[in-house]
């Protein structure tokens, strides 16, 4: 979906439901994807200069996080991590399992799970736990949740099946998202602005955070349309240079809207993360995951 369909999409919809329809409270789990560092393009992350620039990332996400008491969850890359640097990526993500902040599993290299066999499957979920396991067992935790690339579960039922089993007997549970911004595409546009000292990456900023508060406004409508109640949100965000710099106001967004900040696990304890997923689709259950319960 386009920038300009998906606003006018969501500004229409967002039209019919104003914030007095939300009358019981509102939560929402942070939940940040391709840990250690989110880079632009598919390539390695070699450079030192790279090394500095993730663990600024990393500290200006983490210190906001922390300053608004949001439990989050980084889902974690392995590839990412020795391509950066196995102590350099390590030392980042140590700082994810303080306190409030856990790792999940994000796969070992990020691949579309359609295109796998089963074999290959088991194969990168397992690689996906090389740094995270014992950097949790440090911490006196254990990773608990799995996130699919691109949200792929499956695009057959035996694989989606098979898979589903596979991560339970891992002690894993699935972590869905219902809140997506697309930032992805917006950091693309704002690396490319910041390399060329472009002045117009601030007007970006601001149209990426107008765009977020559209967005959260939309998908808490549909939850709202099919439950008759807004279940707690699970919000989707990448680790990455665009999201270090507004960290601190696309939070506000929350709390401005009234939200409170949850962990994952208590956000997917609510009944409506036990419907059952019947749906099976190539695309995944992504942040149209109430369209894919409407479907069940």
């Amino acid at each position: 979906m386009s920038y300009l369909k998906a606003v006018s999409v969501s500004i229409a919809f967002v039209s019919f439901w104003s914030l007095g329809a939300f009358a019981k409270s509102r939560t929402v789990a942070v939940t940040v994807d391709d840990l250690p560092y989110a880079v632009r393009d598919r390539g390695p992350v070699v450079s030192s200069s790279d090394a500095a620039m993730a663990e600024e990332v990393n500290r200006k996400i983490l210190s906001a996080l922390r300053h608004h008491h949001a439990p989050v969850t980084g889902f974690v890359i392995q590839k990412r991590v020795e391509e950066l640097g196995v102590a350099a990526g390590n030392r980042i993500l140590m700082n994810w399992t303080r306190g409030e902040f856990d790792l999940g599993n994000h796969t070992y290299s990020h691949p579309d799970i359609n295109r796998l066999s089963l074999a290959q499957i088991e194969d990168e979920i397992v690689r996906g736990e090389a740094s995270i396991v014992p950097l949790m067992k440090q911490a006196g935790k254990k990773p608990e949740f799995f996130r699919f690339p691109m949200n792929h579960t499956g695009d057959t039922k035996e694989k989606h099946d098979f898979v589903a089993a596979f991560l339970s007997e891992r002690g894993y549970r699935l972590a869905p998202c219902t809140i997506d911004n697309s930032d992805y595409l917006f950091n693309d546009a704002y690396v490319q602005m910041l390399a060329k000292h472009d002045p117009s990456a601030r007007k970006l900023r601001s149209e990426y955070l107008s765009y977020t508060s559209v967005e959260i406004d939309y998908y808490a409508g549909l939850s709202k349309m099919i439950f008759g109640y807004e279940p707690p949100e699970v919000m989707l965000l990448h680790d990455n240079r665009l999201n270090a710099d507004v960290i601190n106001q696309l939070l506000a967004l929350f709390e401005k809207k009234q939200y409170k900040f949850v962990s994952l696990g208590t956000a997917l304890s609510d009944p409506a993360y036990q419907t059952p997923e019947t749906y099976i689709t190539k695309y995944g259950p992504m942040g149209d995951i109430a369209g894919r319960w409407s479907e069940a």
